[in-house]
Order: C-alpha cells, then structure tokens, then sequence
C-alpha cells in the first residue's frame, strides 16, 4: 500500500478520532457544566463526548472528503468493498447474548462453579466473573462473552456496591475484564476477532489455537484475576448478599427457551461471515421474542447500536492505514515485532493488525505468532484496542467514579495484567 493523499486524510481523521476519545471525559464534563446556561451547547458536546459515537463521526468526515476527491459513485464502491461482517455480527451477537435465557444459562454455570471457592461470596463471584466468564468467549464468541460478563458484574458487583465503589476498582475491573476477554478468544479459532481475521489464511484450526495460544490464556487469566481479586479484598469482602447468581433469581427462563438461544447463537457463530444471513437471523429472532416476550428481558437495542456504529467506523478509517502499519510490520521481527505490535494495540483496533499482517507476504510462522500474541495481549488498554471493548464498557459505564470516564485510567490499570499476559504469551 502506497501514501496516497486520501490515506494521509485517513490517518488524520483517525489520528483527531482518537485524540476526541481520549478526551470524552473533559467533553462530557464540559456539557455537564454548560447544561443549565447554554443547554444547545451542551447536547452538543454530551453527543461529541460520547466515546461510541467518534470514530463514526470522524468516519463520515473522511466519507464525505473520499467523495469529493474521487466521485460519490466511487465512494460508494469503495465502500462495497469493505468487510462489515463483523459490524453486523456484533450488533446482532450482543443482543442475543444479553438476552435473559442466555445470561440465566451462564450464571448458572459461574454460580455452581463460584459456590465451589474457599473464598467469601463477593470474591469469589467477581473473580468467577472475571475468569470464567473471557474464556467461555472461545466457545460463544468475545462479543457475546464480554455482553454477559459485563451484565454479571452490573449486577453482582457493581450494583451492590453502588455508590461505594472506587477509581481503582472500577478501572482494574475493566481492564483485567478487557484483557481476560481480548486473550480468552483464542482457546479457539473463531472466536477472537484478531484471530479471525488470519485464521482461513493461515490455517490455524482449533487445535493449533488451543496448543499454541489456549492453554497459555488459560494461566494469564487466572494471575490477572487472582491479583485483581486481591487488590479490591476489602471492599469485595463487604458485600454481604450477591445479587442474581449467587442466590437464584425468582424465576428463570425455561430450559427450553435458553436451548433455543443457544441455537439462535450457535447459528449466528457459524454464519459470522455471512452478513446476510446474520441479520436475517435477527429478524427471526425478533419474531421469537415477540412471542416469548413475557419470559424475556427487555431487548438492548440502543447499546448494541452505539457498539456497531463505533465498529462500523473502525472499519471504514482503519481501511486506509495500511500505508503505515504494514511498512512497519514487514520491517521488524522476534522481540521487537512483539513490542511493536504491543505498542500499536491500544491505538489501532487489533483486529485492524491481523488483518494486515495476513496480507504480508513470506511472513514467518514465528512473526505470525508474535503478531497475533501481542495484538490480544495488547487488547486491553484501551477502548478502542478490542472490538468487544465497547460493549462492556457500554453496560459499566454507569458506574464510572464521578461519572466522567478517563482514558488514561484505565491505561494505568491494564498495564499490569497486559504484561503479564504479553509476559506468558512470550516466554511460555
């Protein structure tokens, strides 16, 4: 990929996208301060701070600037020619995922396996939460994963301990829920995002994914958790009654109901590539739901959409970066192609760098590794840095110390269980 001047527009548009994230928390301060003065202005800047809503803001920025310069027909083409699937599949993944049949069917497993630790109940479900919960994201996908994990800790952490709860759990909970979820895809070879975008080129089947990455993600995720779990004993240990898993809720969904979610979702795993046939799934799903919808929660449509319209945008400026990043990682190799990766994950969709690196050719099977290891051990740090990242970020966003998000704290929290993850990935 050469510099062009519609590449260099691209990299502008996502360097100002990334700049306007980084800073939501100031904007949405900001809105909250000129909402009685100047309510215009505020509705505003509370649109311009909302961390979902950026990249796609910025996205039709470029759009509109690529047509312009190259016609609106071959806007549009180009558009034709870029992968949406994975759009299509988390927006439809998070809504089946977070469903009440789905959630029921995973408490009940964390719950009996929760009920099992030598610890009290607060701990033992957060770090039940935060371990189990990233790798059943091998078998049900990171989205739906991350949906169910983030619903779990809203409601048998977060809400107990509402108004209680400190800058340092939130953001230590997150990451280690963000690194968890980013390393606990890769049991698998179609479930992690990064992973999915190199899989069919390279070959990698579910057993290579297992023997060179599962069981490696396996250990990571249980250090991380085990030091988070103990950096928040002391408030941990003082809920005294954990909500909806440890004790069961007053009426389940149906067994037969969360059998055919699971099938809803087995079906929407299987035809992730197939976008078509996803959101066909969805409309049926609907159908189903309107049926059923006595037994059902209520739907979150609103969340998924925020979600996918961030990924949407994602996709169309991460499209023209290539012009930079494959320079880079066709250049360096071994430690410093794994830090390099390492280094670029925070600020650039790591699915974004798999796919790029799937396009370099004579790639080493060594390189390959190091590529993918650094890119979801790296997937943690921010936002942006995971596609699932959005989702649970979406559903505990509530709970944010001061109800201003910062960036740059959960930076700090994830450097810990990013090392150590990047730590196992390399040496083990």
């Amino acid at each position: 990929m050469e510099m062009t001047a519609i590449g260099i527009i691209a990299t502008i548009c996502f360097a100002c996208a990334l700049i306007q994230s980084l800073r939501a928390g100031k904007i949405l301060a900001l809105s909250d301060y000129y909402k009685t003065t100047r309510p215009s202005w505020s509705r505003f800047l509370h649109f311009a701070g909302e961390p979902e809503i950026v990249f796609g803001i910025w996205a039709a920025i470029f759009l509109f600037a690529l047509m312009v310069m190259d016609g609106f027909s071959a806007g549009l083409h180009w558009m034709d020619e870029l992968n949406f699937s994975e759009v299509a599949f988390v927006f439809v993944i998070m809504i089946l995922a977070s469903s009440k049949p789905v959630t029921d069917f995973a408490e009940m497993i964390i719950s009996g396996i929760s009920r099992a630790l030598p610890l009290p109940a607060g701990m033992r479900i957060f770090a039940t939460i935060l371990f189990i919960g990233p790798l059943l994201g091998s078998l049900i996908t990171e989205p739906a994963a991350m949906t169910i994990a983030a619903l779990l800790l809203k409601r048998s952490v977060f809400k107990p301990l509402s108004g209680r709860i400190t800058g340092r759990l939130f953001y230590s909970t997150l990451a280690v829920l963000f690194v968890n979820i980013s390393i606990g895809g890769t049991l698998t070879h179609f479930a992690a995002p990064p992973v999915l975008m190199v899989a069919r080129v390279w070959n990698w089947d579910t057993p290579y994914m297992f023997m060179n990455f599962g069981w490696k993600a396996v250990v990571a995720a249980a250090i991380n958790t085990a030091i988070v779990t103990m950096m928040n004993k002391e408030i941990l240990t003082s809920i005294k009654k954990v909500s909806g898993v440890a004790h069961a809720p007053a009426k389940r969904a149906p067994a037969w109901m969360m059998i055919v979610h699971l099938v809803f979702i087995t079906l929407c795993v299987i035809s992730v590539h197939h976008p078509a046939f996803v959101l066909g799934l969805f409309i049926f799903f609907l159908g189903f739901y309107g049926i059923t919808k006595e037994e059902q929660s209520e739907v979150r449509i609103e969340e998924s959409m925020l979600v996918g319209f961030f990924l949407g945008g994602l996709v169309i400026l991460t499209a023209k970066q290539g012009w930079w990043l494959k320079p880079i990682l066709s250049s360096i190799e071994n430690l410093q192609l794994f830090l390099g990766t390492m280094a670029l994950a925070p600020v650039t969709d790591n699915a974004a760098i798999t796919s790029l690196a799937s396009q370099v050719a004579n790639l080493s099977d060594s390189s390959k590794y190091l590529v993918v290891a650094a890119a979801v051990a790296g997937g943690g740090m921010t936002i942006i840095a995971n596609a699932p990242n959005p989702a649970g970020f979406a559903l505990l966003r509530a709970y944010c110390p001061g109800k201003s998000f910062k960036p740059l704290g959960l930076f700090k929290a994830a450097l810990i269980p990013t090392f150590v993850a990047g730590l196992v990935f390399y040496l083990l």
